[in-house]
């Protein structure tokens, strides 16, 4: 029976480990030799693949005499590989591969492998099958997601466990491997579709991953600005399609295939397989600076308020008159009246309509309560002159900040600089409008991030 092997032939190119102002990278040497591929995290583990060698008289290869790939898994600790990697299934070193695992929504296993001779899907060497647990000692069983007479691997699943997406070399395909999908309704898994023209190209896609963002990650080496395999996303629009994907630039592709991408769902940090060195090996990568995902534009501290109210204009000026009467103390005689509150807090506005001969409160035509409180958001204190080539120091302050506690607070100049403080000095080289962004993150949880910008001019 012949084996096939789901590996990536390594690109004899050597670069430089990738280092940016924002990022970090990290090879993980698990094993002195063989490849290591397609990384995948649940439950503070991270699983990959390796065809490294782990018994002494027992040992699989392919046609091509290479060792057949087998799953493993370590521990993670603060997110960074703790320990040496295990076998990952209860029954290990089995006489096929097994190329690449996932866990769906449901925590339900799913494992990229070749079919056997008994299989029911006639000439498909390659496959999704579906576990129950890591102890689980059989072969699996045949995902429902399959396709007849071709290989089908590397499923990825939404967090809502609602679309998955998968690699696919079906006949009537545009290239060597293109990316399909598979939408659950009543159930049940619909019948695989192309991920289309936006996405799969003449050359090969492959390892998708779906974010919790909503974000679909995945390698292509199909595209005009990368001759290897290189890391974009897409997400889908709210007319079902996808969008043009966008090569994922924090600087961990490089001239090497880049493939097998895994991000954490806050997109602090993340694992990637790659050949940059010559064989396939898995990378940590981690931000320097953390992503927030929602930017507010500062406001200015202003409690001041024009009131009016539309319906007394029904009344005849001649005869009645108006009085506004506000809870802090302030009573005003007009239709319309300019007034600044002291600063935040709860108030009663109440509009009196007086007989204008007598000079008597008749009734009240309006009466609400109006809640005033800080914007929360991180202060951004900004020099009134700017001017380039020149020490600039900018500072933040957590007034308005009333939900939590900040931690250090993550400056962007919007010239490629970077800093942390809350007080800082930039220079500005150039002259022109920047924007400048400063978030934070709270200490007591760190999904909970907030994040103010700036238009500063520079002269």
């Amino acid at each position: 029976m012949k084996r096939y092997i789901i590996a990536f032939v390594s690109a004899l190119a050597v670069s430089v480990v990738a280092e940016a102002q924002n990022v970090e990278v990290t090879p993980l040497n698990f094993f002195s030799h063989g490849s290591q591929v397609c990384p995948f995290v649940v439950d503070s583990t991270l699983y990959f693949s390796s065809n490294v060698k782990t018994n002494i008289t027992v040992n699989y290869y392919d046609e091509s005499d290479n060792r057949l790939f087998q799953l493993f898994k370590v521990p993670l600790k603060n997110s960074f590989p703790a320990g040496s990697p295990k076998p990952a299934m209860k029954r290990h070193n089995r006489p096929y591969n097994q190329s690449a695992i996932t866990f769906d929504a449901e925590g339900k296993i799913h494992i990229t492998q070749n079919t056997k001779e008994q299989s029911t899907i006639q000439g498909a060497p390659l496959a999704i099958f579906d576990y129950r647990s890591l102890n689980d000692r059989t072969d699996g069983i045949e995902s429902e997601t399959r396709v007849r007479f071709a290989n089908a691997g590397y499923p990825a699943y939404s967090p809502d466990g609602n679309l998955m997406v998968f690699v696919s070399d079906a006949p009537g395909g545009r290239g060597q491997t293109d990316l399909y999908y598979c939408e659950k309704r009543n159930g049940r898994w619909t019948m695989p579709r192309s991920m289309g023209d936006a996405i799969n190209t003449t050359g090969a896609e492959t390892t998708p991953f779906i974010h919790s963002s909503g974000k679909i990650f995945f390698a292509s080496n199909g595209r005009s600005d990368s001759k290897k395999l290189d890391i974009y996303y897409t997400f889908r629009n709210d007319d079902g399609k996808f969008a043009e994907p966008v090569r994922f630039d924090i600087s961990i592709n490089s001239i090497g295939d880049d493939f097998g991408f895994y991000y954490s769902d806050d997109e602090e940090w993340g694992f990637f397989t790659s050949n940059r060195h010559g064989r396939d090996k898995i990378y940590y990568f981690k931000q320097l600076f953390p992503h927030f995902d929602e930017e507010n534009e500062m406001v200015e501290e202003n409690y001041c308020y024009t009131f009016f109210e539309e319906s007394a204009e029904n009344y005849d000026p001649a005869e009645f008159g108006f009085k506004w009467v506000i809870s802090d103390g302030h009573q005003y005689n007009g239709l319309e009246i300019d007034h600044c509150f002291a600063g935040p807090g709860d108030y009663n506005i109440a509009l009196n309509v007086l007989d204008k001969t007598s000079g008597e409160e008749l009734f009240t035509i309006a009466d609400y309560d109006m809640e005033l409180r800080k914007p929360e958001q991180v202060n951004i204190h900004v020099p009134e002159n700017i001017q380039r080539g020149k020490d600039v120091v900018f500072t933040a302050d957590d007034k308005n900040i009333t939900a939590f506690t900040p931690t250090t607070y993550y400056w962007d100049f919007g010239n490629g600089v970077q800093m942390k403080g809350q007080t800082v000095k930039v220079k500005f080289k150039k002259s022109g409008t920047y924007r400048v962004r400063c978030g934070t993150i709270a200490d007591e949880d760190w999904t909970v991030k907030l994040c103010t910008w700036v238009y500063v001019t520079v002269e």
